[in-house]
C-alpha cells in the first residue's frame, strides 16, 4: 500500500510491479502481470539452471516507486508518504542465451542479437544456497502445539494463553490482549496498539485527540490523563478500508481495560507486521488532523516514535455482509477479510 499525503488530502494506491534487478538491457525491464498471473515455485538447492546474482538494491527499487507516486501529483506539494505492508520477493525468470535472450515461457526472442562474451559480466551461480528453514511450531513456554491459520505472523497456545511470531530462526513472545464481549462475539478482529512519543505536535492524551481532529467535543476535566494509543488493523486491507479503519480506531480510543491473553473465540489472523503497522502512524494522523488546510502542512516537523506495542483483539459480531462492532459504530464488510488474506 502506497500513500501520500497532497494537498489537503491522504492519497492512496495498491502496488504490484516487478522490476529487473540486474543491470542488463538485454532483458525485460518488468514482468508485467506475470508473476500475479502463473503459478510460482520456490528454488530448491536441486534447481537446473544458472542463476544471475541480483546487483540492483531494493532500496533503488523502492526509491524509483516513490518517484514515479509523486511524479503522479502534477507538481502538487506532497508532504509525507509511505509503503505500509510491502512484501518484496526475488523472481527468478527464465531464459534461453542463444544468438539473443529468449523467453523461455513464450518462446521467444526478447533482445537484438547480442555481442560476444556479453554474459562474462554478470555473477552466476550453478548452485542455490537459500535452502527453506523452518520453525517448530511449539511454544517456548510450555511445548504445546500452537495455533494459528497458515498465513498468521502471530500463532498462539491454547495451553499458556501467550502468543509467539516467528523471527529469524526463533519465536518471540507478542504482548497479547482482548477486550471483553465474548458473549456476543462471533469473531475477534486484530489490532495493534501503540504508544508513541510525538514531537512536533501535542499528542499524549485525548483531549489532545479531541483538538488535534477537532471533535464536535468538549474537552472534559480527566481527558488530559488518558493516554493516547495509536491503533492499526493487524491485518492487510485494500488501501482505502486499511486507512478508513485505522482513522475510527485512532478516533474512538477504546477505554475498557483489556484482558490478558488469546481471546476465548474465533480470532481472525493477524498478517501485518507490526513493524509495518508503525509505517503507517503518520499516514493515520494526516488522515485526522482537521482543519487539514492548516495541519497538513505541520506534517515534515512532525516526528512520531514507537515505544510499546501489544496485539488486542476486538470483539465483533456477525451482520449480513458485515462484521459489526456496535459500541464503536464500526463495520468492515466480509468480503474485504475474505478477499485480502486468502
Amino acid at each position: 500500500m502506497q500513500y501520500g499525503c497532497v494537498g489537503q488530502e491522504v492519497q492512496q494506491r495498491f502496488v504490484d510491479v516487478t522490476q529487473q534487478a540486474v543491470d542488463a538491457p538485454y532483458f525485460p525491464m518488468t514482468l508485467g502481470v506475470r508473476a500475479q498471473a502463473m503459478k510460482l515455485s520456490f528454488v530448491a538447492p536441486d534447481t537446473q539452471g544458472h542463476f544471475l546474482a541480483p546487483d540492483l538494491p531494493v532500496r533503488t527499487v523502492l526509491q524509483h516507486q516513490e518517484d514515479v507516486f509523486q511524479s503522479s501529483f502534477s507538481g502538487a506539494k506532497v508532504y509525507h508518504h509511505a509503503h505500509v505492508g510491502e512484501t518484496l520477493s526475488l523472481i527468478y525468470a527464465p531464459f534461453y542465451i542463444d544468438s539473443c535472450a529468449v523467453d523461455a515461457v513464450l518462446n521467444r526472442p526478447v533482445s537484438d542479437p547480442l555481442p560476444e562474451g556479453v554474459m562474462d559480466g554478470f555473477a552466476v551461480s550453478e548452485t542455490f544456497h537459500w535452502p527453506l528453514r523452518f520453525v517448530p511450531a511449539l511454544c517456548p513456554s510450555c511445548g504445546w502445539d500452537l495455533s494459528g491459520e497458515r498465513n498468521a505472523l502471530v500463532l498462539s497456545c491454547t495451553n499458556c494463553n501467550r502468543a509467539w511470531q516467528p523471527v529469524g530462526a526463533a519465536l518471540k513472545p507478542v504482548p497479547v490482549m482482548f477486550l471483553p464481549g465474548h458473549e456476543t462475539a462471533d469473531l475477534y478482529v486484530p489490532f495493534w496498539r501503540i504508544a508513541a512519543d510525538v514531537t512536533g505536535l501535542a499528542l499524549s492524551s485525548y483531549a489532545d485527540l479531541v483538538r488535534v481532529a477537532n471533535l464536535p467535543k468538549v474537552v472534559q476535566k480527566g481527558w488530559d490523563k488518558i493516554p493516547c494509543y495509536f491503533w492499526s488493523p493487524a491485518f492487510r486491507l485494500s488501501p482505502k478500508a486499511f486507512l478508513s479503519l485505522s482513522i475510527q480506531m485512532n478516533l474512538t480510543q477504546p477505554q475498557e481495560n483489556p484482558a490478558a491473553g488469546n481471546p476465548p473465540g474465533s480470532c481472525y489472523p493477524a498478517t501485518l507486521p507490526v513493524k509495518e503497522a508503525a509505517e503507517a502512524l503518520k499516514i493515520s494522523l494526516a488522515g485526522m488532523m482537521k482543519p487539514a488546510e492548516t495541519r497538513m502542512p505541520m506534517l515534515p516537523q512532525i516526528s512520531i516514535r514507537p515505544t510499546r506495542f501489544a496485539l488486542v483483539y476486538i470483539p465483533f459480531q456477525s451482520g449480513h455482509q458485515e462484521w459489526l462492532q456496535p459500541e464503536y459504530h464500526i463495520a468492515i464488510n466480509k468480503n474485504l477479510l475474505t478477499l485480502t488474506d486468502h
